[in-house]
């Protein structure tokens, strides 16, 4: 890594086609990549809070694997890959808020239920103070339940969408560099 404003990501890979297709999984031939490239790439930007500026994307192969082209049907495979995987994340994103919206309604009618049961029993006073005091707690529980989901949908539940989409419009700005492997 050179700096704050720039990352380097070294990928070495045995042919090209491990850039998007997990290589075999055999350490003894080996030992450095075990998952596809563009994977391995984007693993180095989940671990980061902040991006870059300038993300460069080094990979490395046998010289017997470059050509003239190559560099350039790189970088069209890789914005084409990022692309679909943005549109993979946005959809799921788009599912997700659509389900925490449906959760906040039924919740929202359960919570009217229970609020309507509570003030029923309250001025109804068919029960001793001690009484309602339980069944209270108990409302309140329930409707602490109803709130939980779309709560922790909306909190927590898209925020993973929304980094992957982040670290995918990364990936596929990035510079490209094909780099003969020494």
């Amino acid at each position: 890594m050179v700096s704050s404003s720039s990352i380097d990501i070294d990928l070495h890979l045995q042919n090209i086609d491990q850039l998007f297709v997990d290589p075999e999984l055999n350490p003894f031939e080996n030992p450095r990549l075990q998952i596809s490239g563009v994977e391995e790439a984007v693993n180095h930007l989940r671990i980061r809070k902040k991006l870059a500026d300038k993300i460069r994307l080094n990979i490395f192969l046998p010289p017997s694997q470059i050509d003239s082209d190559l560099q350039s049907g790189a970088i069209d495979a890789l914005a084409k890959y990022c692309d679909f995987k943005i549109n993979q994340n946005q959809i799921q994103l788009e599912l997700g808020r659509a389900a925490g919206w449906r959760s906040v309604m039924i919740g929202m009618v359960f919570v009217a239920i229970c609020l309507s049961m509570i003030t029923a029993i309250y001025f109804l006073q068919t029960l001793n103070d001690t009484e309602i005091v339980i069944f209270a707690g108990f409302f309140t529980i329930l409707v602490w339940m109803a709130i939980w989901n779309p709560a922790e949908t909306f909190l927590y539940g898209l925020q993973p969408f929304k980094l992957e989409i982040r670290n995918y419009n990364a990936l596929k700005n990035a510079k490209v560099m094909i780099k003969e492997e020494t």
